[in-house]
């Protein structure tokens, strides 16, 4: 199972990049620092099955890891930082365009529950929200 980690994790991620992307209008410094971004979580995620070993628990079908190399945790931890840049950046930018004054409790609701947003808007703030949970 682990072995599709190095394809399904940087494929999703990917995805969002794209969106924070256009959602900036490709501007040149986000679209680098997400993307450089992205470069990592495809780094620490492709060493997960290069980087572990594992053996079988007796005569059963399944196994435990013997050895588990110290980019294993990044490959876990550094997708889920990566993931929370992503939300917040793509909250923030719907923060800017939202219908209302800008202050600290409209954009607590612009950035949360959708508030102001138009329904497009809206939709995307909240299937990134469903995403990160």
């Amino acid at each position: 199972m682990y072995k599709l980690f190095p394809l399904t994790v940087p494929s999703t991620t990917l995805l969002f990049v794209f969106r924070v992307c256009a959602l900036y209008d490709y501007n040149k410094y986000i679209t680098t620092f997400f993307s450089i971004s992205w470069l990592f979580v495809l780094g620490f995620t492709a060493s997960v099955p290069i980087g572990n070993s594992a053996i079988n628990i007796g005569i059963t079908k399944y196994c435990v890891f013997t050895r588990i190399k110290f980019v294993t945790p990044l490959a876990i931890f550094y997708p889920l930082f990566h993931e929370t840049l992503v939300f917040l950046a793509t909250a923030w930018a719907f923060q800017r365009n939202s219908y209302t004054d800008i202050n600290f409790m409209n954009g607590f609701k612009v950035m949360l529950m959708g508030k102001f947003l138009p329904a497009f808007s809206k939709s995307l703030l909240h299937d990134g929200q469903a995403f990160y949970l």
